[in-house]
């Protein structure tokens, strides 16, 4: 039997993405175990995968909230910089340009605090184009990005064509009854 050590090794090489044959020769174990243990600690293998990720994504910036704040804390040093220069030190089109820019890459980063308007369970067809609605308002008050708009009305356009299809089938087979009836 293995040794709780070698399988949280086993668990931690996992989440680093080793290959079995890698961790089979590191750890003196069989492929064979390799794959049992795959199964059996999936859920921490993945867990730690995850928190090992969340440690990148916030030491690179890579999260909404880091990448707010440095973006934030960079347009504060752009605008003391502004307040405090002569303007005869720096180009004022230099620092107006960092200025907007990062002013816009922090308008991108955005996150209304109202949610979109979900739909309800069961929901129709009148239901799909209220919440079509709902997305064009918040593209027009700029709480949703043309990006975001885009994959959420194809996402909306899909639905509405999957509730479409259902409902013309239900209709075809309500008249082959009728039809069939008649015979």
């Amino acid at each position: 039997m293995k040794s709780q050590e070698t399988r949280n090794e086993f668990i931690r090489l996992r989440a680093e993405g080793k290959s079995y044959s890698d961790i089979a020769a590191a750890l003196e174990i069989s492929k064979d175990t390799c794959h049992k243990w795959e199964k059996e600690f999936k859920g921490q293998i993945s867990r730690l995968k995850k928190e090992e990720l969340d440690e990148l994504y916030n030491l690179y910036y890579m999260t909404r909230e880091a990448r707010i704040k440095k973006l934030g804390d960079t347009l504060n040093n752009i605008n003391t910089a502004l307040d405090s220069t002569d303007f005869s030190e720096i180009s004022p089109e230099k620092l107006l340009d960092f200025k907007l820019k990062y002013t816009e890459a922090l308008k991108e980063e955005y996150i209304p605090i109202a949610s979109p308007r979900q739909l309800p369970a069961g929901f129709d067809a009148t239901d799909l184009l209220t919440v079509l609605g709902d997305l064009l308002n918040r593209v027009q008050s700029g709480e949703a990005t043309i990006e975001q708009a885009g994959k959420e009305s194809l996402i909306i356009g899909n639905l509405l064509k999957a509730y479409d299809s259902v409902e013309l089938k239900t209709k075809l087979d309500a008249l082959e009854a009728i039809i069939g009836g008649r015979e």
